[in-house]
């Protein structure tokens, strides 16, 4: 009876889950330069934005971080510049640390200023970050699959897995770190204890980015076809975006869960913003 009220209880959660949509509620001005990665500062209530703003990979000092406030308002366009390949971002306590090819940024959220930067031996394009409750900071490398670890001011290779295949967004949760592997469509989790993976979903083309919709669900998103999928917490994928026919990219995506909004770089001149409900 208990495992039936359980069946009941999961079903319902996956049916309320699947009748809600995306709604979309902003679109930024024309200002941004190739838009990366969106990630959320709940204490400065602000939304930091990565722009590539250059040739993929190039050592230029063009990239910089834009700060926008969540009506889609951009506060400052170039808040922190002098970046190579802005990626993705991690965020704990004041410091915001940022993919850069082969070097982890660590920037001041108080100043705007770059406080140091981690060089990486033999890294080839670190793609995404993601920082746990420790201050622990993951990173990818989508060339050369590998996830690296920053830990008090050592960073060490934390997995070389032979299931890495392109990886690319991570999302530390708790005890796991959710990996995207965009070359074989694979989304992974992995215990941060004995790192061994775990495929969570299949079939997502071109994933990029993966958030927390706070109720125990994730966004993932396909990034070169424009694709949004919602996830239940056992894997189950449903397609709830679709801006292909439009021919907007989403790249590396974030979810505001208090305001239920999902944040959407284009990798083109904007960044989108839809609310789920």
């Amino acid at each position: 009876m208990k495992t039936l009220f359980i069946l009941i209880l999961l079903t319902l959660n996956i049916l309320i889950c699947y009748s809600q949509t995306l709604t979309f509620k902003w679109r930024t001005d024309s200002l941004f330069l190739k838009p990366e990665s969106a990630l959320y500062d709940s204490i400065n209530q602000i939304i930091y934005i990565s722009n590539i703003n250059g040739k993929y990979l190039a050592k230029d000092s063009n990239g910089f971080i834009t700060k926008l406030k969540i009506n889609g308002e951009i506060e400052k366009l170039k808040w922190c510049t002098g970046l190579n390949n802005p990626q993705g971002m991690g965020l704990f306590k004041n410091w915001l640390y940022v993919a850069d090819i082969d070097r982890i940024v660590m920037i001041n959220t108080q100043t705007a200023k770059i406080e140091k930067t981690y060089d990486i031996k033999g890294a080839k394009f670190l793609n995404d970050v993601s920082s746990d409750k420790n201050g622990d900071i993951y990173v990818s490398d989508c060339k050369m699959n590998k996830i690296y670890k920053l830990t008090d001011e050592k960073i060490e290779i934390w997995s070389e897995d032979t299931l890495l295949s392109s990886p690319n967004g991570l999302l530390c949760e708790r005890e796991k770190l959710f990996i995207l592997n965009m070359k074989d469509e694979n989304v992974f989790w992995a215990n941060k204890s004995n790192k061994r993976l775990v495929q969570f979903c299949g079939g997502i083309k071109n994933c990029d980015g993966i958030v927390t919709d706070g109720q125990g669900g994730y966004f993932v998103s396909g990034a070169w076809q424009g694709e949004i999928f919602h996830l239940t917490s056992n894997g189950k994928k449903n397609l709830v975006l679709d801006l292909g026919k439009e021919k907007i990219i989403t790249a590396d995506i974030e979810y505001i869960i208090k305001e239920r909004l999902l944040v959407i770089p284009t990798l083109n001149k904007t960044v989108i913003a839809y609310k789920w409900e």
